[in-house]
């Protein structure tokens, strides 16, 4: 859909480049794998203390997000599409900075149920365990689907 300000007659469309789609998907995935990934991987291993891996978590989460924020968008500006000038190129990363923000909430949320699976695996319990191994199969397929689509 194609709107049309009346000030500047500026297109506006609804579309998110590849700058955008680079953003959402670089901070989300950064964050899952160094807050989901990597601590659940450190606990199982004896790493990490078993008592603070959910605030652990979702602070590497932010960080890996915020870095990924910071490369894909980086390398988003840098290699943009054909015919995207750079004010396009900005454009696309700030609509999909606004559909990073609700992404990286879920984010945040697997990634602590896959940190926390060393606390069910601990504790014996069948439904935790079975949560946390769907939530890292979850961000598997999300993260796969994110990389293969166009």
């Amino acid at each position: 859909m194609t709107a049309y300000t009346e000030s500047t007659q500026n297109t506006v469309t609804r579309e998110v480049g590849l700058t955008g789609k680079l953003v959402v998907g670089g901070t989300v995935s950064t964050g899952m794998l160094l807050g989901g990934y990597a601590v659940g991987a450190m606990a199982l291993a004896g790493r990490m203390n078993g008592s603070a891996l959910l605030a652990t978590s979702i602070g590497l989460f932010l960080v890996g997000a915020a870095a990924g924020l910071v490369i894909s968008l980086l390398f988003g500006l840098a290699g943009r599409e054909d015919g995207w000038t750079f004010d396009d190129a900005v454009r696309s990363a700030g609509k999909g900075i606004l559909y990073a923000i609700p992404a990286a909430a879920i984010g945040a949320v697997l990634a602590g149920w896959i940190a926390m699976l060393m606390v069910a695996l601990y504790a014996g319990k069948a439904l935790a365990i079975g949560g946390s191994i769907a939530a890292a199969v979850a961000a598997g397929i999300a993260l796969g689907w994110w990389v293969k689509r166009k």
